[in-house]
């Protein structure tokens, strides 16, 4: 039996970042490029952050590869450890938003 909390997790983890913020090397970048992929999946609008990030590449990146791509990640209260240290790990700079 699924407990309702599992189906109805609590998205009280709010991040804010720059999914386009320069990266040391081109591995690195795929990695975080990787790792957002996989959160906005987890993350509460996480179908409106993957069209955002369709528009931005398909767009604004191709008028200026260092411009800003700011996106919002709402991440299931369990699941905000986990999505803090895999940002840190590729270096990916984020806020917590109260």
């Amino acid at each position: 039996m699924i407990s309702k909390a599992c189906m109805n997790p609590s998205f009280a983890g709010k991040y804010q970042l720059n999914a386009n913020q320069e990266m040391k090397d081109q591995e690195t970048c795929l990695k975080r490029d990787a790792l957002i992929g996989f959160w906005s999946t987890k993350a509460k609008d996480g179908e409106k952050i993957a069209q955002q990030m369709k528009d931005f590449y398909t767009g604004d990146y191709e008028k200026d590869k260092g411009a800003k791509l700011d996106i919002v990640l709402e991440i299931p209260d369990d699941q905000n450890a986990d999505f803090e240290k895999s940002m840190q790990l590729v270096g990916q700079n984020f806020s917590k938003i109260a």
